[in-house]
């Protein structure tokens, strides 16, 4: 099956008009949004027009865009597929806004894609591999708004300012929850040009958020894609319709947006979220609703202390962290021992309490797909019984 690189090859030479803009074409942009366009792509406070994809590869910057992860081959296999493509060639890449702050758990990155006709979209970057990235990511978990919310209004406001034509906003993974954050957030005026949102397996919102009156309003423009085995997607509390489609990866690599699976110019569409990424998501969010707001933060806080506690050698990445894991037993031990009490106490609680959701869980999703398994097999009729 397709992926898609291979619907942007083979709708190279396909414009627009050809055919239209697709959710597919969002999910490439969504995912152009995580190359690294510092110094390529004009700022915020740029007046130029900004610049081509060809300009991109071309860049002596080029060869620096691609951080050193699983997906750096393909992100360049992509972005030189839409290069010097007839459909994706003329395009412009503007208003390339990066934050970085690990004094505010802030990861922010946001780029916006204006086609011939003028319309823009504004994509957001979802988590990047940092520890901060994924600590902000944790923070969601009891407060509103994280550091990144924040910035994607202002952001939205600004390129509203420097364009004219419709707004789509759109991202992948936290990326699609800025994207809808921001849609509801900004300003009436900015609001009434944004004909879509498209998020692609985004974790939800705080109980609060969704039920708000702006949200309400917004709800309809919203698009949201997740795999069969959505892991992310079906996070915290989340309203409305989605769409699931079918991923060629692997529990948690379903999420990855070059396993999503398609043929015809669309996504292949699933039956629905299988059931084990229901139990592990009801799982978290068992757990997660079972704390209050104030113990959720004492948990994190006192998880990413033991991270920070851990790193002597100053990673700035998950995968720096764990690659010293093992020799880090000792003094993961002892940063437990040296948070305080309550701290302490209540990160094991939260733990046992997370095995037990999950035994539940598990133990309650069997006793459904039995019951349907029963309520399936047909009756006989006097006649038929043997």
């Amino acid at each position: 099956m397709a992926n898609i690189i291979d619907y942007a090859l083979l709708n190279a030479n396909k414009d627009f008009n050809t055919v239209p803009f697709s959710k597919i074409d969002g999910l490439i942009l969504a995912q152009l949004s995580y190359m690294r366009y510092d110094g390529i792509v004009p700022d915020i406070k740029s007046r130029t027009k900004g610049v081509l994809f060809s300009d991109i590869v071309e860049s002596d910057g080029y060869n620096k865009m691609f951080p050193l992860e699983r997906t750096a081959e393909r992100n360049k296999m992509l972005l030189n597929a839409v290069a010097y493509s007839k459909r994706y060639g003329k395009i412009r890449i503007n208003y390339y806004e990066n934050i970085f702050d690990s004094s505010k758990d802030a990861q922010f990155c946001a780029v916006t894609f204006i086609l011939e006709n003028g319309d823009a979209y504004i994509a957001f970057r979802g988590t990047d591999s940092t520890i901060t990235g994924w600590k902000e990511n944790f923070n969601m978990l009891y407060m509103s708004p994280v550091a990144s919310q924040t910035l994607s209004v202002p952001y939205v406001e600004k390129v509203a300012r420097k364009t004219k034509g419709n707004l789509t906003l759109l991202g992948h993974s936290k990326g699609g929850n800025l994207a809808i954050y921001a849609a509801v957030m900004c300003s009436d005026k900015v609001r009434d040009r944004i004909i879509e949102i498209q998020s692609f397996d985004n974790p939800g919102f705080t109980e609060e958020f969704i039920n708000s009156e702006k949200y309400l309003e917004t709800e309809s423009r919203i698009s949201k894609l997740v795999p069969e085995e959505s892991m992310i997607g079906m996070l915290l509390n989340n309203r409305g319709r989605y769409r699931v489609v079918k991923s060629d990866g692997v529990g948690f690599y379903q999420h990855d947006p070059f396993m999503w699976k398609i043929e015809n110019n669309d996504f292949i569409n699933a039956d629905g979220v299988v059931t084990r990424a229901r139990i592990i998501d009801g799982t978290f969010n068992e757990w997660v609703f079972g704390f209050s707001p104030e113990q959720r933060e004492m948990f994190i806080e006192g998880l990413f202390n033991v991270i920070e506690a851990t790193n002597a050698q100053n990673a700035a990445t998950f995968a720096q962290w764990s690659e010293n894991l093992k020799g880090n037993t000792t003094l993961i031990l002892d940063a437990l021992k040296g948070l305080n009490p309550e701290t302490r106490s209540l990160m094991l609680k939260v733990l046992g309490n997370l095995f037990v959701s999950a035994k539940d869980t598990v133990a309650t999703t069997q006793k459904r797909i039995i019951k349907r398994k029963i309520k399936s097999i047909p009756l006989l009729s006097p006649a038929n019984e043997q």
